[in-house]
């Protein structure tokens, strides 16, 4: 109630008591408090963002395990958050360095000799302060407070092709978490893609939810929904959601790391046949082996690629849709990078292109 309009953070969430759990259920559902004590009948407002911190059972997250099966929490408090983060204390010998010299560093500031350093660090640390409020680039906190409290005033409107998008992944996770044995997905979890789908629109000042609104959203879910279950599972519901989790922009990424691939290695063949063919001609004249050698650089500069060819790598990475690769073909990154779209279907490397 304390938090009402901001935001609620809970830690130990695993070792609340019954009661206590009974009666988060309707602050969560309802944004409300309902109390009965000493002749007052009453019901407060919570609406509030709740963040809680839990610790798996035996202080270690067991990946072989599911998310239910590793803390101590029931499946209908589990249903009322609209996200759920692993975080695994993994060994990482580069990481763990890093994290003892911070904690040794923090621990000798904190010495009382180091006292008159640590107030010319913070005289320092004011004076780099006011330095960045004159960069244009970083965004006031004044400034960014007001542009949040701008942006929740809005109430973004969903169409019908994003509700039924949802409604197809609501029934795909159903039946991967009933299949998985899973965290299982109920209707809070479509209000919870809409949450986050109106939160997105909200931070970019937009009175609709358009497809980037929806697909971030879905990630996020999705990306709950994969690290909850098992490790052996993961890989599977990763490939199985993929044209969920992966962005159109990540997929021409690959797909021109792939073409460039089929360049280099088009160009490696060439060079190793006129090689080839220099070294049956050794005993050639000079001129021989330069044009040799000029017909070696000019293979460099014009390339083919089909696209049955770049679509059949694509295949191997989890690219399947023809309509990614046409999108591709058609985008801004395909030129900058030199490439050209002949009239027969295929792809043409000019470098001439590249120079220009």
């Amino acid at each position: 109630m304390l938090a009402d309009q901001g935001t609620c953070l809970i830690d130990e969430f695993d070792k609340m008591n019954d009661q206590d759990r009974t009666s988060i259920h309707e602050a969560m559902e309802q944004q409300s408090i309902s109390i009965s004590k000493a002749g007052i009948v009453t019901s407060l407002q919570a609406r509030c963002s709740v963040v809680a911190a839990a610790n798996p059972i035996g202080g270690r997250y067991d990946p072989q395990k599911s998310f239910s099966e590793n803390v101590a929490l029931t499946d209908p408090i589990l249903q009322r958050f609209d996200v759920l983060c692993v975080l695994q204390d993994k060994v990482d010998p580069v990481n763990d360095e890093r994290l003892a010299q911070f904690v040794v560093k923090s621990h000798a500031k904190s010495h009382p000799i180091k006292r008159l350093q640590q107030q010319q660090d913070a005289e320092a640390d004011i004076k780099a302060e006011e330095d960045e409020a004159k960069d244009p680039d970083i965004i006031p906190q004044n400034l960014l407070k007001k542009y949040i409290m701008y942006a929740r005033r809005r109430n973004p409107q969903f169409t019908n092709f994003h509700t039924k998008k949802i409604a197809e992944l609501y029934a795909h996770l159903r039946q991967s978490s009933e299949r998985h044995n899973g965290i299982p997905i109920a209707v809070r979890h479509i209000e919870s893609i809409m949450r986050m789908a109106e939160a997105h629109a909200r931070m970019r000042l937009s009175d609709q939810v358009e497809d980037s609104d929806a697909d971030a959203a879905i990630r996020v879910m999705l990306d709950s929904f994969v690290q909850s279950q098992k490790y052996s599972a993961m890989r599977a519901l990763r490939k199985e959601f993929s044209k969920y989790i992966t962005t159109e922009s990540q997929h021409h990424d690959l797909l021109l790391h792939l073409l460039q691939t089929l360049v280099a290695e088009q160009v490696a063949i060439r060079k190793m046949q006129v090689r080839g063919l220099a070294a049956r001609g050794a005993d050639a004249s000079g001129s021989q082996l330069a044009e040799a050698e000029a017909d070696e650089a000019a293979l460099e500069k014009d390339i083919i690629v089909p696209q049955q060819s770049l679509m059949a790598r694509g295949r191997e990475y989890g690219i399947h849709d023809s309509r990614t690769l046409t999108s591709f073909t058609k985008s801004d990154m395909f030129k900058k990078a030199g490439f050209l779209l002949t009239r027969d279907g295929r792809i043409s490397r000019s470098f001439a292109s590249v120079e220009a």
